[in-house]
């Protein structure tokens, strides 16, 4: 399911870079630091486009192992924890 939601959203994502390409065909420079290039304001857009995708992604991922890995420590605590009880428990048994 979670795949055909994400084949979807590309085909329309995909879909719209088409329509903003077809009706964007004006030469624009691009002005950075090294250099200065000239390319169609639709190859523009999709470049920013798939940057913006990228970076979004990239802190999605960093958000996404940091709880990861404190819930991987909660889990440790807590499991050393339980660990602890049985030991206690074992120590209320033999008295």
């Amino acid at each position: 399911m979670r795949a055909a939601i994400s084949l979807i959203l590309l085909f329309i994502v995909a879909a719209i870079l088409l329509l903003l390409s077809s009706y964007n065909t004006s030469t624009i420079e691009f002005n950075y630091l090294l250099a200065v290039q000239s390319m169609p304001l639709a190859v523009a857009l999709a470049i920013c486009l798939f940057v913006g995708i990228i970076l979004a992604s990239c802190a999605w991922f960093y958000y996404l192992f940091k709880l990861r890995y404190q819930l991987q420590k909660k889990n440790w605590k807590i499991n050393k924890l339980n660990r602890e009880i049985e030991l206690l428990r074992l120590q209320l048994k033999d008295q």
